[in-house]
């Protein structure tokens, strides 16, 4: 198992929505196409990053942020 590693030079984004009702049939299965290619656009950059590794990131990520709204 890899340790956790900083993250220095590098950036996590985490983005939050207010909920909305859903959209109808049409829209809905374009916005699924459309985050599907994000995720797969996404995914390709981190091939060489095991999903322990990526956890940790986050875990490290998420402690950041809870640190500054103390």
């Amino acid at each position: 198992m890899v340790g956790p590693r900083s993250l220095q030079d590098e950036t996590v984004t985490l983005n939050a929505y207010r909920p909305h009702a859903a959209p109808a049939d049409a829209g809905r299965e374009a916005l699924r196409r459309e985050i599907i290619a994000q995720a797969r656009e996404i995914g390709s950059r981190s091939q060489d990053v095991s999903e322990d590794e990526a956890d940790a990131l986050m875990d490290e990520a998420f402690a950041e942020i809870r640190g500054r709204r103390e």
